[in-house]
């Protein structure tokens, strides 16, 4: 999949900077862009589990299984057709292109020579319902934490909480 959605966006793209097309395959390779797509294709019904509620990282695996099923049984170009009608055309990603708080923290902390670090502070739960307690450090002072079920997820918040206050008007 990764290949395809970076060529596909090279093809589209060819004058744009690494930097832009790096990002762009970022947000439509991503677990949370690849989980809505998922729960839109997939009724929790198509999903065979025995937990009361399907957790949203089920339905992006189950995306991929099915990519990797199309591949498998269909070739490449069925699965290249597949992959840019629900993944890469999705119409989710201008919507997560927007709130791409690492990346915007990331620019800004460039023009002002800041280094930015994120650490895993806590990792708690089962594996199946695991939590991440993150938490962003500006120099060498913590400005953040945040949670989430992924370490990539509470990355975003504690990077959304610090853009939001310090580089937000």
């Amino acid at each position: 999949m990764d290949f395809i959605i970076t060529k596909q966006l090279y093809l589209e793209n060819p004058k744009k900077e690494e930097g832009f097309l790096s990002q762009q395959r970022s947000i439509i390779v991503g677990r949370k862009h690849l989980n809505m797509i998922g729960e839109k294709i997939f009724s929790d019904s198509d999903i065979k589990s025995k937990l009361k509620t399907i957790p949203k990282n089920v339905y992006g695996n189950t995306l991929e299984s099915l990519i990797g099923a199309i591949y498998i049984d269909k070739g490449i170009e069925q699965a290249q057709k597949f992959i840019i009608k629900h993944v890469y055309s999705s119409e989710f990603i201008d919507r997560l292109s927007d709130i791409d708080y690492k990346s915007k923290l990331l620019k800004e902390s460039q023009k002002t020579k800041v280094k930015i670090d994120y650490r895993v502070l806590k990792r708690e739960g089962p594996d199946h319902k695991k939590e991440f307690l993150v938490a962003l450090y500006i120099g060498n002072i913590k400005k953040a934490e945040a949670k989430s079920s992924s370490i990539k997820e509470a990355e975003q918040k504690a990077a959304e909480k610090v853009y939001n206050s310090v580089f937000s008007p």
